[in-house]
């Protein structure tokens, strides 16, 4: 039998709602340790997409293999190397530089940062360049990969073009089949719209079909240079959208597992991992963690926190960068006022979410990024994506199993206590 979990929002201490936020590495239990280390190799995206948020995606400029081994070094130098680190290849179009730069720079990488830290490489990748040479240095390196396809041609590519209007779906999918055809597993992350809500199960037979087992299902996020979400408009929909997933999910035996619903899973039978900070125990947030998550652009600039922030016009924030791999060190750029000021409104924002949510727990503050983009600043709470990437899910998996407990249907109980969680 499944208990009936409920809860209520934890009260808000006088310190979160008054504090300063500064900044001393000292303050956090377990000591601050990088988890993801995001690369953006190049701005520049062979596609237009038109939900895109990057605001650089025409520039072809190119990350040095320098900026690469100052970036790692950084992460030595500052005590931020831990016993594992996950490297992201992201934003514009990783595979428009070459193979032979990703063979010289994974290895730098575990060079500088030595064999006490267990390195792991993923790509995101629209799937459109990949060829043998590029399955081969995947398999070379053991890179994780992420494809991104949102579902049938039909809704791909609606959004998803090259520069010319071209279509993509089709390539997409020839570099899926090469993927298979040496052996190479990967997962999908699809962008919902609004015109994908009502069709949840051809969206699902698309996967299937193609023997995809895992898939992220993001959405068409209000940020940066993309103002609005179709999915504002449109959250009933999505509430039986994500019904429908979860039980297509369930009908699938495991073939068929959606991100946001495994995790939400993982939150029902097991607590989120906490912190310490000042002496208080907080929700694990790598988004709202400093240096838990750092970002680096082409050229060396860096920030922390949400990773679509880097490169966004913000008077306020200095277009979120808080130093460079070249000249700063992670840590360092904490003394500096860019850092300070958005240390300071995200702590409050967290604040916030403490005092008025009941899901904190299961969340720790929400993303800073979609705050900021949605409601028009970092120091406040509730957005959208809160609401799509973990609510409605997290609702969904507890209304299914309580159901399913009082009616003592084991099959699908069974189901999802089986779930395993997906990067």
């Amino acid at each position: 039998m499944v208990s009936t979990i409920r809860w209520s929002p934890r009260p808000t201490s006088t310190a979160v709602r008054s504090e300063a936020a500064s900044f001393a590495p000292a303050d956090f239990f377990p000591a601050l340790r990088t988890r993801l280390l995001i690369l953006q190799p190049t701005p520049f995206c062979n596609l237009d997409c038109d939900y895109c948020y990057l605001p650089q995606r025409d520039a072809k400029a190119r990350m040095s293999l320098e900026t690469v081994r100052k970036a790692a070094r950084r992460l030595v130098d500052d005590g931020l190397a831990g016993a594992e680190l996950t490297v992201v290849w992201h934003a514009g179009e990783p595979l428009t530089v070459p193979p032979s730069f990703y063979d010289e720079a994974i290895p730098l990488i575990a060079d500088v940062l030595g064999a006490s830290c267990a390195v792991s490489h993923s790509i995101q990748t629209n799937a459109t360049l990949i060829d043998d040479a590029w399955c081969r240095l995947f398999t070379r390196h053991g890179v994780r990969i992420g494809i991104s396809v949102d579902g049938p041609a039909w809704l791909h590519d609606r959004h998803r073009r090259t520069r010319r209007g071209q279509t993509t779906h089709q390539r997409v999918v020839q570099g899926m089949a090469r993927l298979r055809e040496h052996g190479i597993p990967y997962h999908a992350i699809a962008v919902v719209t609004a015109e994908t809500l009502g069709h949840a199960d051809a969206f699902c037979d698309f996967f299937l079909a193609q023997g995809i087992h895992e898939v992220g299902c993001n959405f068409d996020e209000a940020e940066g240079v993309n103002d609005r979400s179709s999915l504002a408009d449109h959250e009933p929909p999505h509430a039986r959208f994500v019904e429908r997933l979860l039980a297509r999910s369930i009908e699938s035996g495991g073939s068929l597992r959606f991100r946001e619903l495994e995790m939400a899973m993982h939150l029902i039978a097991e607590p989120l991992a906490s912190y310490r900070w000042r002496g208080r125990e907080l929700p694990d947030n790598a988004q709202t963690l400093p240096f838990a998550l750092i970002t680096v652009a082409h050229n060396g600039d860096f920030t922390t926190f949400s990773p679509e922030l880097l490169g966004q016009p913000s008077p306020e924030y200095g277009d979120f960068v808080l130093g460079n791999v070249h000249a700063d060190s992670f840590l360092d750029s904490a003394r500096h006022q860019h850092f300070v000021d958005l240390w300071t409104a995200i702590r409050r924002g967290t604040g916030m979410c403490e005092a008025s949510c009941a899901y904190f727990g299961f969340c720790g503050g929400g993303a800073p990024a979609n705050k900021l983009y949605e409601n028009g600043d970092l120091a406040s709470a509730e957005t959208l994506y809160c609401r799509t990437m973990l609510k409605r899910p997290f609702d969904a998996v507890l209304a299914r199993l309580e159901r399913d407990a009082a009616g003592d249907r084991k099959d699908s109980c069974t189901a999802l206590a089986e779930m395993e969680g997906m990067p």
